[in-house]
């Protein structure tokens, strides 16, 4: 049995949670230690720039290659996944036991109980993404709308204040003008 050599733990758990090495997991330079100065970016690492989406859909391999196994233990915490187990697991056991009172094999209803539960999860789950893809275009339309509004009540305003403004002008260079006067004449 081999076992791996420390180093090679460390750099694996940085590369799969993104975060900078620990000083003591980077390779040896001959170069002399950075220090970061007011002119140079500081001298720790920055995490690598996301790299470019695809614009087309992913193959099925590349999806494989992306799932870890942490993904697992988290998939319940995945919007919709919760509500469509639920729905999966009653519709299952409902048909499952239906099938199995008309007469089928416990093994058989099993598998017919296992098979609607999956199909009605994987449905639940859909029409649940579904009615958040469609809560999410309305949200952005309502965002949309309101800032238009927003901009508008804005421009009416600043119109309606510079209005006033130009108003309490001419007012003043009418007073201006009617103190210029003198209230007596000379005859």
């Amino acid at each position: 049995m081999s076992q791996q050599p420390p180093s090679s733990g460390l750099a694996r758990s940085w590369l799969s949670t993104a975060q900078p090495p620990p000083p003591s997991a980077s390779p040896p330079s001959d170069t002399p230690p950075t220090t970061p100065t007011p002119s140079t970016p500081s001298a720790t690492p920055s995490p690598a720039p996301n790299p470019p989406q695809q614009l087309g859909p992913s193959s099925v391999s590349e999806v494989v290659t992306n799932i870890k196994p942490s993904d697992f233990l988290k998939v319940h915490q995945a919007p919709c996944s919760q509500q469509g187990f639920t729905y999966g697991i009653g519709i299952g056991a409902f048909i499952g036991l239906g099938r199995w009172v008309m007469g089928l094999p416990a093994a058989r209803a099993a598998h017919w109980a296992v098979g609607t539960g999956a199909v009605g999860a994987i449905a639940q789950y859909e029409y649940c993404q579904y009615k958040r893809r469609l809560e999410r275009e309305k949200m952005l339309r309502m965002v949309e709308v309101y800032t238009t509004r927003q901009a508008k009540e804005k421009a009416e305003a600043e119109e309606k204040r510079a209005r006033e403004r130009r108003e309490k002008e001419e007012r003043e260079q009418e007073a201006a003008a009617a103190r210029g006067k003198s209230w007596w004449k000379v005859w």
